[in-house]
């Protein structure tokens, strides 16, 4: 370990990563009091003379019991936890602040000049980020949770033991964001596209491709097979244990975690080449590196096409899928693809940027 890299990353986004915490743990201590708050407002309820008159007076259909008030309290360690959200989007701007934007501040001019090489340069430029998203952000919700635990009895809540899943998933999640955000921030050289890219990257990964994937798979496979959709089980519970989707508030597994942990390999892995090929002349543009124009080309029209197509396509599952819908949905793919190969094609080729400086 190098120790005057690591202090030059903590010098100049120090400021930053300390926000991050102090933002954080202040997040998880109102989210936590608003939590217990409301469970005991509830449970005060429940106990009041107020409910029991108005229990006994409704109709039996309508009564709840004990079990019924008991489910009614119960709650989930992230119920109304939205923030969670706005901190997925937090890390991949902090992603994107040590790629992209120091770049376009000619940072990376500094940085390159220093006797290091790109190697211990990337690996410098992970090190806090890892420590702050592995290891302070579990430990403050950790906390958090001890303290929801210590203050509604464990009837209400789930098995304590959950949370060892539960915690490394978050963590995960906020560093596959994270991770991301630094692949596209090493390939591109453009803010405003590296912006745009990352947040459509991450959105279309976490809540549409993999449902797109799936939807056309499905249909193709109705319509090989001759059966309606009633016919045939579609799968989808075997295909999202193994890969992540719609990653908050639904059942975690392993699986999640394996399919998460993957993901952040492959863009970290992404973001490395970017930075080892990139050349600094390009800064501002659309690629650091003009050699990786095609492959994009290619493989983000296809991706753009997949994620649209599939997921807003539809079709009667009790019917047979017929010629004409496969031929449409075919065409569709075609004229997606073709139109993001062309928009793709006029920035990198044409305009070099987004802004077009």
């Amino acid at each position: 370990m190098k120790t005057g890299l690591l202090w030059k990353e903590w010098r100049q986004n120090a400021w930053l990563f300390i926000l991050i915490v102090v933002a954080f743990i202040g997040s998880e201590a109102m989210n936590a009091t608003d939590l217990i708050q409301s469970f005991d407002n509830n449970y005060n309820y429940y106990q009041s003379d107020e409910f029991h008159k108005s229990n006994l007076e409704s109709l039996n259909e309508d009564k709840m019991t004990t079990k019924d008030i008991e489910d009614s309290l119960k709650i989930e360690p992230f119920q109304f936890d939205t923030n969670i959200y706005i901190f997925i989007c937090v890390f991949l701007l902090l992603g994107l602040k040590l790629t992209v934007f120091e770049k376009n501040k000619q940072m990376d001019y500094f940085t390159n000049g220093l006797p290091y090489s790109k190697k211990q340069i990337f690996v410098h430029k992970l090190i806090i980020p890892t420590i702050l998203l592995l290891l302070i952000i579990p430990s403050i919700m950790l906390v958090r949770f001890i303290y929801i635990y210590q203050q509604i009895p464990r009837t209400y809540l789930p098995d304590f033991s959950s949370l060892i899943i539960l915690i490394p998933y978050v963590a995960l999640i906020f560093f596959f964001s994270f991770s991301i955000a630094i692949a596209v921030g090493n390939l591109v050289g453009d803010i405003i596209a590296a912006v745009i890219v990352a947040l459509g990257s991450l959105v279309s990964i976490m809540y549409m491709f993999s449902a797109s994937l799936l939807n056309l798979i499905y249909i193709f496979r109705l319509f090989i097979l001759g059966k309606a959709g009633s016919e045939v089980d579609k799968g989808n519970e075997i295909w999202f244990s193994i890969f992540p989707y719609r990653l908050i508030f639904e059942e975690i597994n392993i699986g999640n975690l394996i399919a998460l942990v993957i993901l952040i390999l492959i863009m970290i892995t992404i973001s490395w080449i970017g930075m080892k090929t990139a050349s600094m002349e390009n800064n501002g543009r659309f690629l650091m590196n003009n050699k990786f124009r095609f492959a994009v080309l290619y493989i983000g029209s296809l991706y753009v096409s997949i994620c649209l197509s599939g997921y807003y396509t539809s079709f009667d599952y009790e019917n047979v899928v017929s010629t004409g819908m496969i031929v449409g949905l075919v065409i569709k793919m075609i004229v997606i693809y073709l139109l993001t190969a062309l928009v793709l094609w006029f920035i990198m080729f044409k305009r070099k940027s987004i802004t077009g400086n």
